[in-house]
């Protein structure tokens, strides 16, 4: 065999793979006894069919079979013979195969980037402690009062103030028409509302909209213009002036709850608030710890990620980067991000995704010579483990799963998605890890 490989930019190769008659001869030979055992004819039983009829019958499907099994097992073995580390075949092209002749051809593949690996083991790295102070544990008992709050009418004779909770209707125009008519990109919420709570703040609702109803008593309608600030996020919207017709319904004060025993019982039954308290210390621990394993994690790979330089498969960095574009997408429009906001910030997203998208890869293409370089493998029972774990996220049993990853050939991305988890675990816990003083 004789093969030649020519190195192109962007992770890519070609490969000339010239083979001798011999082994094309020797292959179709072994085809020819396997279809004469396997084919069935008319008049004959299974496996007694004469060979010359079978050859003659089916010259096409052999034919076609030997160039497949020949191409096939001839890359596999230029490619190991010249050491090369493939992701993926491209195409194959300018196939020649004759009996009599040999085979030729020209495949073009994806490689592995060339780079040096760095030092991995004793990164040194800083991460926040994991000590939950009193203030922290004072703080989420603060956070539950409020989620446990009454709002009771507001009993005294005096106008709304700053920090009251308002029940308002409102109606909002800029140019004599609905503000979301003017500036779709809103959608009505900015246009009109019934019963619409609102707390008393400088930025609630919107910049400046409820300093207008300081005083305001229930029944009373005010109405007013407020101007967009200048540097307000949306094209076009700076410096708009709008014009409100607010009619204040009711006016609200939060009673919060004493910090008590009694108050404890309310979340653990036959529980004092020196439990409740321990609890919160426990959990705020454990949520702590997560995170600060998650800093290590990323601070490790930002080290990594800073000392290789290499090229990347651009097909791959493409399709990552819009996988990475559509999580974007989809995450902001669960939080209710429109349409057109997203399409203002087109060229932002797409180069976050793109850079994304790369680090990524990189990210892989290292982890993945830390894994062999320390022999680490991605077994049996980590696979199960990581399609039993996909079968609870979709509520389907593990069988239902095995075949649906199976029928989707993502098993090999799994597979290399753990031997990445493994090997970036390995590294964490090689470094050298300070831990800075403060909380995290």
């Amino acid at each position: 065999m004789n093969v030649t490989v020519e190195s192109l930019p962007n992770c890519l190769a070609t490969l000339r793979v010239e083979v001798g008659s011999d082994r094309i001869t020797q292959t179709r030979e072994e085809l020819v006894t396997q279809f004469s055992k396997e084919v069935k004819v008319s008049g004959f039983r299974p496996g007694k069919v004469p060979r010359p009829l079978v050859e003659k019958r089916f010259q096409k499907e052999i034919a076609d079979e030997l160039e497949t099994r020949m191409v096939n097992n001839t890359l596999e073995d230029a490619i190991r013979e010249k050491g090369l580390r493939v992701i993926q075949v491209n195409n194959v092209e300018d196939v020649k195969i004759s009996v009599g002749e040999g085979l030729s051809f020209t495949a073009t593949v994806v490689t592995v980037p060339e780079f040096d690996l760095p030092e991995y083991k004793g990164i040194s790295i800083s991460v926040p402690s994991v000590e939950v102070a009193e203030a922290d544990v004072d703080k989420a008992l603060e956070s539950m009062r409020e989620r446990m709050a009454d709002f009771v009418d507001l009993k005294e004779d005096r106008g709304a103030q700053m920090g009251d909770f308002l029940v308002v209707d409102y109606k909002g125009t800029t140019g004599g028409v609905a503000i979301h008519e003017a500036f779709p990109k809103f959608g009505p919420i900015l246009s009109s509302n019934e019963g619409f709570w609102v707390r008393m703040t400088d930025e609630a609702f919107f910049p400046g909209f409820c300093s207008h109803l300081v005083g305001a008593k229930a029944g009373d309608s005010r109405s007013f213009e407020v101007e967009v600030p200048a540097d307000f996020p949306v094209e076009g919207f700076g410096g708009q002036k709008l014009q409100y017709a607010v009619t204040l319904k009711e006016i609200k004060v939060r009673v919060l709850p004493e910090l008590n025993d009694e108050f404890a019982a309310g979340f653990l039954k036959d529980k004092t608030l020196a439990d409740l308290r321990n609890l919160v210390r426990s959990e705020l621990e454990e949520r702590r710890k997560k995170e600060v394993e998650g800093v290590k994690r990323d601070k490790v790979m930002e080290v990594l990620l800073g000392q290789v330089e290499c090229e990347l498969p651009e097909d791959m960095a493409r399709a990552e980067s819009n996988r990475v574009l559509s999580e974007v997408v989809r995450e902001n429009q669960s939080r209710g991000v429109t349409e057109e906001m997203l399409k203002q910030n087109e060229k932002e997203l797409v180069a976050s995704a793109s850079q994304t998208a790369r680090n990524r890869l990189k990210s892989s293409f290292i982890l993945s010579r830390i894994a062999g370089q320390e022999g680490i493998q991605a077994t049996r029972e980590d696979l199960f483990g990581r399609i039993a774990s996909i079968a609870e996220g979709s509520e389907m049993t593990f069988e239902k799963a095995l075949k649906e990853v199976s029928k989707r050939r993502v098993i090999p991305q799994i597979q290399s998605d753990i031997l990445a988890a493994k090997a970036l675990d390995f590294v964490v816990s090689a470094a050298t890890v300070t831990v800075t003083e403060g909380a995290a």
